[in-house]
This record gives C-alpha cells, structure tokens and sequence, in this order.
C-alpha cells in the first residue's frame, strides 16, 4: 500500500488478478506494478491461512504464476516480469475480513490523518467493528476508521 518504487495497479487489473486467482482457490492480497521494470508483483494466500506463510507453497505460486500470466496476456496488459510469492510473515491487512481473521494479532498501521499526533500505530489487533479497526495500544483500546488506513501490516512475533 505503500507507494515507492511501486504503486497499486488499477481496480480493472486489480479486479482481473483477484478474480482468477479466487476461482483458483487463492486470495489475492497484494498486486503492484513498476512501470520502471514493467514488473508486476503480487502476493497471494488461501483464506483459511492465519500466518501468511502456512499454507502457500513454491508449487501454488507457479501455479498461480501460470494464472496470472494467462489472464494478463489475454487482457493485453503489457508486462516484462511476474513475481508471485506468499504475503509473509509481515502480512498486509488489505480487506476488512484480515482484521477480523487475524485478531490477536500484533499489527502496524499507517494512518492519514495522524491520530493523537501519530501516523504510525503499533498494538494488538482486536478486530474490526463499524467501519473501524480496534487496536489495543498498552491497553487503551482505539478505534481508527478504516477509510484512514493507509498501509496495515502483522508484525512477526518471534
């Protein structure tokens, strides 16, 4: 989410890769593209997965791979490199539906505008309830819309 060397694509390609890839068992969580490179990345998962890295192996992102790249190429989506991986233990939270699945969890948000004078925010996830994602920040429970979030992330607890 984050916009770097790289920036979402558009809602039609965004739409295109999350569509083949759910009729293939998987869920599109990322999808970027370097125009610079003309490299596209995504990251992808089952639903069912909790860490971001169970359930993904080197076999499905070939598969999805193959998926992709089909799709791309019949909707003449011009492109030199693919690259498709699990989200990792850093997971985004792209969808409300993540922060409901991955309650409990220690996560990082990105916020416009600041709350309290912060952009970044680090605590544990307790869900999401009206438009709004619940964090537990050293107890004090906050409530941060969700059209507010720019970037949402899992911190890895080793």
């Amino acid at each position: 989410m984050g916009f770097g060397p790289f920036f979402l694509v558009t809602t039609n390609t965004h739409t295109l890769i999350s569509d083949v890839l759910a009729a293939n068992g998987y869920e599109l969580i990322e999808a970027e593209y370097a125009a610079v490179r003309q490299l596209w990345r995504v990251f992808i998962d089952r639903t069912e997965s909790r860490r971001g890295v169970d359930l993904i192996t080197v076999e499905d992102c070939s598969t999805a791979s193959d998926l992709v790249q089909d799709a791309l190429i019949a909707a003449d989506i011009p492109y030199e490199h693919l690259e498709v991986s699990s989200p990792g233990m850093d997971r985004a939270l792209t969808k409300p539906t993540h922060y409901e699945r991955f309650a409990g969890e220690i996560i990082k948000l990105t916020i416009e505008p600041p709350l309290k004078g912060l952009r970044k925010l680090v605590g544990k996830l307790v869900g999401f309830q009206n438009e709004e994602v619940v964090l537990d920040i050293e107890g004090i429970e906050s409530r941060i819309p969700y059209t507010q979030i720019v970037r949402a992330r899992v911190q890895p607890q080793y």
